[in-house]
């Protein structure tokens, strides 16, 4: 299919896609054809036009185009903001406050009432679950360490474990799934929130970009972003987020907490004890 074979009005949408091809990524096809000044029944057309089986799977190509031709690996983006500061007497200061910095700009990004909602339905919830694959799963493993001293039913996800599926079918209607999904998206998780959200469960995304995959399989979806692509970077913003997660709960009930982790240290110290003889 080349240019001059498309109808005037494809054109547009082609030329569209090409000038905007981020806007295209997180917006409907309806919303395209707006822009686009056409329709969505062209924009539809137009994904057939190409040999493509529909919107969905343009949005798929084009999200993946976008993330595959960056300049520098997330490595090579770490390496290099570095550098100013190799010969730097006061290093500390000025690495650790860079990384204030980025948490303070974050934090203005957070949809207040969006994190009030899925605070609330993380304290309410009967069961637990948190996700993350690759460099998400340190995250993952956070927070599943955190929230397992402060109240019952908290479960780990494990993507490559013989007890997945049985995992899968317990989850329902009041259980919470967190999935921690930063780039480059695993796809064992997002298909798992997929899943899940279509089950009807309530999916609590947290993600590095508004292009992210996770978006459209979450109920509430917090986007951590910031000007370089370094998933390495993005962990002390990461944990200071979930960190902030935890408390939003305690807020709900702190003498519920309190009265858990006076029953967790009790526990720990007696088994501690026995021990030794």
């Amino acid at each position: 299919m080349q240019f001059h074979d498309l109808s005037k009005a494809q054109q547009k949408v082609a030329n569209f896609v090409l000038r905007h091809p981020k806007f295209v990524s997180v917006h409907s096809a309806t919303e395209v054809g707006e822009k686009a000044g056409t329709s969505e029944t062209t924009v539809i057309r137009f994904c057939f036009a190409l040999g493509l089986e529909g919107y969905t799977e343009l949005q798929k190509k084009i999200t993946l185009h976008v993330f595959n031709n960056t300049a520098v690996s997330t490595l090579g983006y770490y390496v290099s903001s570095k550098m100013e500061l190799y010969n730097d007497q006061c290093l500390v200061e000025k690495g650790m406050n860079k990384d204030s910095t980025k948490i303070s700009g974050i934090a203005k990004q957070i949809n207040k009432e969006h994190f009030n909602e899925a605070t609330e339905r993380l304290h309410k919830a009967k069961n637990l679950y948190i996700l993350g694959g690759g460099a998400s799963e340190f995250g993952a493993r956070w927070l599943h360490f955190t929230l397992n001293i402060l109240r019952p039913n908290v479960k780990l996800i494990q993507t490559d474990s013989a007890d997945l599926f049985r995992t899968m079918q317990e989850i329902d209607e009041d259980s919470v799934v967190v999935v921690i999904s930063l780039h480059r998206y695993f796809k064992e998780p997002i298909q798992i929130a997929e899943t899940l959200h279509n089950q009807g469960v309530t999916v609590i995304a947290i993600t590095d970009s508004k292009l992210a995959p996770i978006h459209k399989h979450s109920s509430y979806s917090f986007i951590l972003e910031q000007p370089e692509l370094s998933t390495i970077d993005l962990m002390p913003s990461l944990i200071s987020f979930l960190n902030v997660i935890v408390t939003g709960m305690m807020t709900l009930d702190p003498q519920y907490y309190q009265d858990q982790r006076v029953r967790y240290d009790d526990y720990k110290n007696s088994f501690i004890a026995d021990r030794w003889f």
